[in-house]
């Protein structure tokens, strides 16, 4: 516990401007300056700070943002914040700094890695290394576009105004760095330096069983990165998701919740919940229209995690959402957030296997693998059974007798189960939405941004124009602007 509070301090401290400003990053080992605080880094202390920091971050996300971005719940404080589509241009400043910070003690993991005696490597370490970066670095490209990352991080280089990759080049690389990690991954072994077990899947140095599951992890992340890029002319994505679908045995992927990346804390010292105050999770918020609408459409037991009930006038209780978008708040009493889903023990989810099984009910439904409609149906209730059970529900017996909830052979109907299936899960809706245009979200008189859409992504953080502004500018013409609107190349 010492060790890892240590290492909770330290690397949150990892030169945040330098992040910021340039994403040139430098080595964790430059900050080990005081031997009485801690004997040895090595990889294995900067996983469990690594899964923890950022799974608490990305919670804390889709807290701030893509809930009420996403129609999910509705601000009754103001009526000019993400909810009505409005943006700040600071709105996508902490992820930057925050994704790469994290994503340099990734790649350090690799550094210290590379500086063992030969005998004491271990495979395992370098894969869970490339699979964190590409989880981080999917969601950084999404977020912004063009972004640094082959010259990222790479202060000790001499590296101090990286250039920006295409998305493209990323996504070719995130893709590329999972397939590696595939084939990194030694089941044979645990992890050596995780003497008690790593987070995420208990993996140590005489426990090997997680591994199996981070590869798992690894090829269900290359899933969800070939299908974002799947209709991208540079990528042969569907035959590189053909590939893997019909070769289990070499790619392994989610087949239960048991495996999913869900990264359980206990709120205890040092995994705290993400946030100190419940209370704060349902100040000045109620559950939306939308989204109550939706679930009780289906008759879906996660209704009841999600949201509180109120006192209709004839003394009955019921789910009563917020109009989303609003020009004047209501005068109506909605129901509010359930305080549970704020307080440890509790699971913060990195990838959900739900959405395994949704990825394969689209691309059996488009016909990109082999196996028709009743095996995309098939997908269908798996996912919807697994992303119930994942909250603790259980699926009613006649769930799917429901017309609303039974699969019928849309990508809308697949589309708005996996929209519920992503609750929390950093801004995984809203890349989706901008991706396939579900679910059909409702656009109250109040939204702000032009023409009533979306926003695509956010925009880079000023301290760029004053730190990398060569590298900024060529993003810019590359990308046609850095605005809210400016369509990334996975996007409708």
């Amino acid at each position: 516990m010492k060790t890892y509070n240590f290492l909770k301090n330290i690397a949150g401290g990892i030169i945040v401007c330098g992040t910021l400003c340039t994403t040139s990053c430098t080595s964790f080992d430059e900050l080990n300056t005081d031997p009485t605080r801690m004997d040895e880094v090595n990889p294995g202390t900067l996983l469990n700070p690594i899964l923890y920091e950022t799974s608490v971050y990305n919670w804390k996300l889709y807290n701030n943002y893509t809930y009420d971005l996403m129609q999910c719940a509705v601000s009754t404080s103001s009526t000019n914040g993400v909810g009505w589509w409005y943006m700040t241009d600071s709105q996508g400043d902490g992820t930057w700094t925050t994704f790469y910070k994290w994503i340099n003690n990734a790649k350090e993991m690799t550094r210290l890695t590379e500086k063992l005696p030969e005998a004491a490597k271990q495979p395992n370490y370098d894969a869970i290394s490339l699979t964190l970066q590409s989880w981080l670095y999917q969601i950084l490209t999404d977020a912004f576009g063009d972004v640094p990352m082959s010259e990222a991080c790479s202060a000790d280089e001499g590296i101090l105004a990286p250039k920006f990759d295409t998305q493209q080049q990323v996504y070719r690389q995130i893709i590329d760095n999972l397939k590696t990690a595939n084939e990194l991954f030694d089941e044979a072994n645990g992890l050596i330096y995780n003497q008690s077990g790593e987070m995420l899947y208990n993996t140590s140095k005489g426990d090997a069983t997680g591994i199996k599951k981070w590869k798992k992890f690894c090829n269900s992340l290359r899933l969800r990165a070939l299908l974002r890029v799947i209709d991208v002319p540079e990528f042969n994505a569907k035959q590189e998701l053909r590939t893997m679908l019909t070769d289990p045995a070499t790619y392994p992927v989610f087949e239960s919740n048991d495996d999913a990346a869900l990264l359980a804390i206990s709120g205890t010292y040092p995994q705290e919940a993400p946030l100190t105050r419940p209370q704060d999770f349902t100040s000045y918020v109620q559950i939306s229209e939308f989204f109550v609408d939706l679930l009780k459409g289906w008759n879906d037991p996660r209704l009841q995690v999600y949201a509180t009930q109120v006192t209709l006038p004839d003394q009955t209780k019921d789910y009563v959402g917020l109009p989303s978008g609003y020009q004047t708040l209501p005068s109506i009493t909605a129901s509010g957030l359930n305080q549970e889903m704020a307080k440890a023990p509790m699971k913060l989810a990195m990838m959900p296997y739900a959405e395994v099984e949704f990825i394969k009910a689209e691309l059996l439904k488009k016909g990109v693998i082999d196996g028709g409609s009743n095996a995309a149906k098939e997908a269908y209730q798996k996912g919807v059974q697994a992303a119930i059970e994942q909250w603790g529900q259980v699926l009613p017996d006649n769930y799917f007798e429901n017309p609303e909830a039974a699969y019928d052979d849309t990508l809308e109907r697949i589309m708005n189960q996996k929209f519920v299936a992503l609750f929390f899960c950093d801004y995984q809706q809203w890349f989706e939405y901008n991706r396939t245009g579900f679910p059909v979200l409702p656009v109250g008189p109040g939204i702000a941004n032009a023409n009533n859409q979306m926003p695509k992504r956010f925009k880079y953080p000023a301290a760029l124009q004053r730190t990398n502004l060569k590298n900024y500018q060529a993003a810019k013409q590359n990308m046609g602007g850095d605005d809210f609107n400016i369509r990334l190349i996975w996007q409708q």
